[in-house]
């Protein structure tokens, strides 16, 4: 027997060792020339101390995020140059800030960046329950949108107290619509045309290319879930406004309003420039408050709290982004951050299930779907942890349907938001047909072999009959096991999933009352209800951490050491050495003063939970 030995190849091998090199000596570089500044200016190296005083200050004009951001070299993370802050930061400082005397305030500035529906409405139920605590809160922005139509900004500014535009600007109010293209005439021009099956008629992933404008199923399935999402806009802006319903409608379908317009309708309380408020707020609260933000005012939290001893871990595990067949590392995943990490999740539900100081976990899911291999393999690792007796929750974000719905459906609770997208039962399958496109630009083919099957990757021609019979096959088998076992999990009878499949999509509010869902809240709403299970009271402590936690750049380097061709015991221990000081120098490195703004960082994938 020959045994083929991968090839040495000592160039590329030199490469990479003088490469990893060079990375950990700029680490180490930084990390010593930040402890030497601070010797030689006098300064001691230590964590900020809690103000006695402080302002919540919430940046809205950057991105709202479903988790902390780790050490990543997606080709996307690394060309953005936005701060994002994760949906949790917001939520638990305001719920922490609303019982805190130090926080004497909360200031938030909006901008361009529009929040989705679902992180409003999570951030507007927080922001109520300060608004009854009697916290002072104020909102400013240069403008509330623009007269394109709703700008979900406002619907979550008009929960301040005070809230601020300048002279020239737009308070961007309306009706929610659903506009989408549709390209078949463009593709038929270009001599592409396509051959896609579903199950069923109202599943609309493809439409798009397939048709000219929405089929009649479809239009009365995103009608149907326009009146909803419409009817949680007015919903929202009751609330926060105080007004009555019918109010709300009439200032919806009247929108949007100049700046003298908002503020003759109660919209706004005050026209003024961005340095008048700021100036307002020095006055007010004093030159001795410090703002903070909502990393920074956690991290302190944590701090005060971390002598009271645990009662235990919420393992979160996240879900983001499409559910594919491709590997966690590689070409894929440096081009784009948001692809599923398929394998991370199924190895995060093994080691939480294992983990004795986990006592629950929770599954957080913003999917549109994907793969129904991939999504399988999810699902079966989270019935698998089930097994050890944990329960495990589902709060689903911004969107969990098809796949994203296949992966949660068997968790002994779910949780949605009511602007969740979800639901969206049923498959799709098929291909773009390219032939007359090659025949367009003079491309010929040629094929070897006459196997039956020739068809089902041919992108010259539509399915033959062989193909279109195996095709279907799939489909029929995979969409009998989707609403096989949507009926199975959710206790519903079989002969009902006619009425809810068929690729019908569903906002949480519609899917709560079809069973779909269990109960409508946020993130916190399922942390609390865990809570109650594990009968953990309000005022305990527990923790909640991520699995697995986002990679810290020395963890980066420690996992590119272990892959080196050779050496690599002697490296392993060298990077374990430097990842252990550096770790244990985090907290120091991370906490700084900013231009006179105290600044620091959670620990990775830690957040605290007791009231």
């Amino acid at each position: 027997m020959n045994i083929s030995l991968p090839k040495f190849n000592l160039k590329y091998t030199i490469i990479r060792i003088f490469a990893v090199i060079g990375f950990v000596m700029t680490l180490s570089i930084a990390s010593g020339a930040y402890m030497t500044w601070s010797y030689l200016a006098g300064r001691e190296i230590e964590a900020p101390k809690i103000p006695d005083s402080m302002v919540l200050k919430l940046d809205f004009t950057a991105p709202i995020v479903e988790r902390p951001q780790g050490f990543s070299f997606a080709l996307s993370d690394l060309l953005s140059e936005e701060t994002q802050t994760p949906i949790m930061y917001i939520t638990r400082a305001l719920n922490f800030a609303k019982d805190d005397p130090r926080v004497k305030a909360i200031y938030a500035k909006f901008g361009p960046q529009q929040p989705s529906l679902v992180y409003t409405q999570e951030i507007a139920k927080e922001l109520q329950k300060l608004r009854e605590k009697g916290k002072a809160t104020f909102a400013y922005a240069d403008s509330y949108g623009d007269f394109s139509g709703t700008a979900n900004s406002y619907l979550l500014a008009s929960y301040f107290d005070q809230i601020w535009v300048q002279p020239i600007g737009v308070v961007g109010l309306g009706e929610k619509n659903i506009e989408a293209p549709f390209g078949k005439e463009a593709l038929a021009r270009l001599g592409i045309t396509t051959d896609f099956m579903r199950r069923a008629e109202y599943k609309s992933v493809m439409e798009s290319f397939s048709q000219d404008s929405f089929s009649e199923p479809v239009k009365e399935n995103m009608t149907a879930m326009l009146d909803s999402l419409n009817s949680q806009t007015s919903a929202l802006l009751a609330g926060g406004r105080k007004i009555s319903i019918e109010q709300a409608n009439g200032l919806l379908k009247a929108g949007p309003y100049t700046t003298k317009e908002a503020q003759a309708k109660s919209l706004v309380t005050t026209v003024g420039y961005e340095d008048e408020i700021v100036d307002l707020l020095q006055k007010q609260y004093g030159e001795k408050t410090t703002p903070v933000s909502p990393d920074t005012y956690l991290y302190f939290k944590a701090r005060e709290r971390e002598k009271i001893p645990a009662k235990g871990t919420i393992a979160l595990i996240y879900a983001e982004g499409m559910i594919t067949d491709t590997p966690d590392s590689g070409p894929s995943h440096l081009a784009d951050s948001d692809v599923m990490a398929t394998e991370e999740i199924t190895k995060a539900f093994r080691q939480a299930a294992k983990d004795e100081d986990v006592k629950a976990i929770l599954f957080r899911v913003n999917s549109p779907g994907g793969s129904p291999v991939a999504s399988e393999k999810i699902r079966r690792a989270l019935i698998k942890a089930k097994e050890s007796k944990k329960p495990v929750y589902v709060s689903m974000g911004r969107v969990a349907a098809s796949g994203g719905y296949w992966i949660s459906m068997n968790a002994d609770k779910i949780f949605a938001d009511p602007a969740t997208i979800t639901g969206s039962i049923g498959v799709v399958a098929g291909k773009f047909v390219m032939g007359g496109l090659f025949d367009k630009i003079g491309i010929t083919w040629d094929t070897v072999g006459d196997s039956q099957q020739k068809s089902l990757n041919s992108v010259r021609s539509p399915f033959d009959e062989v193909g279109r019979e195996r095709m279907n096959a799939m489909l029929d088998e995979t969409y009998k096991a989707f609403t096989d076992n949507v009926a199975a999990a959710r206790k519903i009878p079989v002969e009902k999933m006619p009425e809810l499949a068929k690729g019908r999509v569903y906002t949480g509010e519609q899917a709560v009352k079809i069973g779909l869902v269990d109960e409508l809240g946020g993130l916190d709403d399922a942390v609390d209800a865990l809570k109650k299970e594990l009968k953990v009271s309000e005022n305990e402590k527990m923790w909640l951490q991520q699995f697995p936690p986002e990679e810290t750049p020395e963890m980066f380097v420690l996992r590119l050491l272990k892959r080196l061709q050779f050496g690599s015991a002697m490296f392993y221990d060298f990077a374990s050495k430097y990842s252990s000081v550096l770790s244990a120098a985090a907290p120091l490195i991370h906490a700084a003063t900013t231009n006179g703004q105290v600044r620091a960082e959670l620990p990775y994938g830690f957040l605290p939970l007791a009231q």
